[in-house]
C-alpha cells in the first residue's frame, strides 16, 4: 500500500518560501501546499521588472509591507515584498554571499552543517552564473541567473563613483563574492537575466513545469492567524478567513520581522510578553529578541540629467576595510529618471558587522503589526563610519566627481568633526538585510526545527546567528534549498 506524502505547509511564499516549496516538490514523497498573503508574480508590471524602477518599488508604487523600525539615533523605515516572490521581487537584486569567516563562525558554534565548506555549493547550485559559468566558486545550471551590470549600464553616478575610488587607487574586483580578492572596488552581481530584467525566486524556482506539479498548490491572497498546536506539536495552520489547513508539517518563511510575529501569535517566544498579551505559551524562546541589520547613513546628492543606461540601483560597490573587512559603500538612484532635468543618488555606507539586540514585539495587541527596534550600533561604529567618510572627502575631490557634476543635498560637511553624528542623525538607512529574530541555537535546532515544537521548521533570513558581511538575499536562498535538503533526506 502506498504511503500517503507528507503534507508540508509553507508559509510565506517570499524569497525562501519560493525556494522551499519548489524543491520540497521535486520529491513525491511529499505534498506541499505555498500560502502567501500577496498577489501572484503574475502582478509585478514594469515597477518591478524593471531594475530602473525599482526605487519606485522602495517608495510605496509596489507591493510592499513597510515597517518603521525604531531606534537611536533616529528611526528607519524598511520594506519587505508582500507578493509571491517577496523581497527578491523588489529588491537591488544584488547576490553577495558575505565572507566565509561569516559561515565558519556558524559552525564555530555548534550548528554542524553550516561551515563555508558546508554552504559554499549550495550558493554555487542555485546560480546560473552568465559571466563565470562553471568554476570553483561558480554555477552554470541552477535557477537563478546571475550576472554583473555592464559599464554602459552604469547610471553616470555608477560611473563617476567607480572610476573616481579606482582613481584613488582602490584595488579593482573583477569577482565581489570571491573573499580572496577583496577589499576593493567592483560591480554587484544581480540576479537579472541577459536584457538585465528582474528574475525573483518565484520566476525562477516557480517556472510553469514545477507549478503544473501535482504535489505542489500555490495559494496566494492567504493571511495566516496563526500555527496550529496539539500540544507540542504543530497540525497546521488557520487562515485570517477562519480557515483551517492540517499539516504534518509547516515550515514558517515569513522574514525576519513576520515570522517572529506569528511564532509569538501561536504562543511560541519570550513567555513574559506573551503572558502579557494572554496568550498561552506553548514554548518559551527568545523569539523576535535578537535582530541584526546593516545599519549606516546615506549622504543625498543632485546632478545634471540625462540619465543614459539602465541606471539600477546597486552597481558600484566599494568593499572596504577600517577593521577587517567591514564596510560596504555604493552609490544608488533614488530617482529612475530625471526630474525636471535633475537626477538624484544616495552614497551609502554599510557597517558589515553589527550588534544583535534589536527586537521584534507586538504592538498593541497581538493583531497589530510588530513594533521592531533597530539593533544599537557597536562601540568603535563613530571610528568605522569616520574611515569611510575619509574616502568619500577624498571622492568628491576626484576628476570623475568633478565631471559628474554632483552636488551634495545637505550642509553636511563631510570633513567635520562631527559629520558623522550629523549624518546618522538626518540620512540613517537600513540596508533591509535584517537577520537572526528566530536564529539557529537558542530558537533552533541546526535543521532549523523549533525547540520543544514538532513539526514547526523555520527556514529565512531569521534562522540567521550572525549577520553575514554581504547582502543576506543569497543567504535565504541558500538556507531554504539547505532546509529543503535536510527534509527530503529525513526518514519519515
Amino acid at each position: 500500500m502506498r504511503k500517503r506524502p507528507h503534507h508540508v505547509v509553507v508559509v510565506g511564499g517570499g524569497t525562501a518560501g519560493c525556494v522551499l516549496a519548489a524543491r520540497l516538490s521535486e520529491s513525491s514523497r511529499f505534498a506541499v501546499t505555498l500560502l502567501e498573503v500577496g498577489a501572484d508574480d503574475s502582478s509585478y508590471g514594469e515597477v518591478l521588472l524593471d531594475p530602473r524602477r525599482t526605487p519606485e518599488a522602495w517608495t510605496g508604487h509596489a507591493p510592499a509591507a513597510f515597517t518603521v523600525m525604531q531606534g537611536v539615533p533616529a528611526d528607519v523605515a524598511v520594506f519587505q515584498g508582500r507578493v509571491l516572490g517577496g523581497t527578491s521581487a523588489a529588491n537591488g537584486m544584488a547576490t553577495l554571499r558575505g565572507l566565509p569567516v561569516d559561515y565558519d563562525g556558524w559552525a564555530a558554534m555548534g550548528l554542524d552543517g553550516w561551515g563555508w565548506d558546508d554552504v559554499a555549493d549550495t550558493f554555487i547550485a542555485a546560480e546560473r552564473d552568465l559571466d563565470f559559468g562553471s568554476s570553483s566558486l561558480h554555477g552554470d545550471s541552477g535557477p537563478l541567473p546571475v550576472r554583473r551590470w555592464r559599464r554602459n549600464e552604469h547610471s553616470r553616478a555608477h560611473v563617476a563613483y567607480l572610476d573616481g575610488m579606482l582613481a584613488l587607487g582602490e584595488h579593482p574586483v573583477a569577482d565581489i563574492n570571491d573573499a580572496g580578492q577583496l577589499p576593493g572596488i567592483g560591480v554587484f552581481p544581480a540576479t537579472i537575466d541577459g536584457h538585465a530584467r528582474r528574475v525573483s525566486t518565484s520566476m525562477a524556482y516557480l517556472t510553469p513545469t514545477v507549478r503544473a506539479r501535482e504535489n505542489l498548490t500555490i495559494r496566494t491572497g492567504s493571511d495566516v492567524a496563526a500555527i496550529t498546536l496539539d500540544g507540542r506539536r504543530a497540525t497546521g495552520v488557520v487562515l485570517r478567513s477562519g480557515e483551517h489547513i492540517d499539516a504534518d508539517e509547516v515550515v514558517v518563511c515569513c522574514g525576519t520581522l513576520w515570522t517572529p510575529h506569528l511564532l509569538m501569535r501561536s504562543g511560541i517566544g519570550p513567555a513574559d510578553h506573551l503572558n502579557a498579551h494572554g496568550i498561552t505559551v506553548a514554548a518559551d524562546l527568545p523569539v523576535g529578541s535578537t535582530m541584526s541589520d546593516h545599519l549606516g547613513p546615506a549622504i543625498p546628492y543632485v546632478y545634471d540629467g540625462p540619465e543614459p543606461g539602465t541606471g539600477g540601483p546597486a552597481q558600484a560597490l566599494l568593499v572596504g576595510a577600517s577593521n577587517g573587512i567591514d564596510i560596504d559603500y555604493h552609490a544608488f538612484p533614488i530617482t529612475a529618471t530625471p526630474d525636471a532635468g535633475r537626477a538624484r543618488f544616495l552614497l551609502a555606507v554599510f557597517l558589515l558587522r553589527s550588534g544583535g539586540d534589536g527586537t521584534v514585539r507586538f504592538g498593541s495587541t497581538p493583531d497589530d503589526d510588530p513594533v521592531v527596534t533597530l539593533p544599537s550600533l557597536p562601540s568603535d561604529a563613530h571610528d568605522r563610519y569616520r574611515h569611510a567618510f575619509d574616502k568619500l572627502v577624498a571622492w568628491q575631490q576626484t576628476d570623475a566627481f568633478n565631471k559628474l557634476g554632483a552636488e551634495q543635498q545637505d550642509d553636511i560637511d563631510l570633513a567635520a568633526t562631527d559629520a558623522v553624528q550629523q549624518s546618522l542623525e538626518r540620512h540613517l538607512l537600513s540596508y533591509a538585510h535584517m537577520v537572526g529574530t528566530c536564529p539557529m541555537g537558542p530558537v533552533l535546532d541546526a535543521d532549523c526545527r523549533v525547540h520543544g515544537i514538532d513539526g514547526l521548521r523555520v527556514a529565512d533570513g531569521s534562522v540567521m546567528p550572525t549577520i553575514p558581511s554581504g547582502n543576506t538575499y543569497l543567504g535565504c536562498v541558500m538556507i531554504a534549498e539547505r532546509i529543503a535538503d535536510k527534509m527530503k533526506a529525513s526518514p519519515r
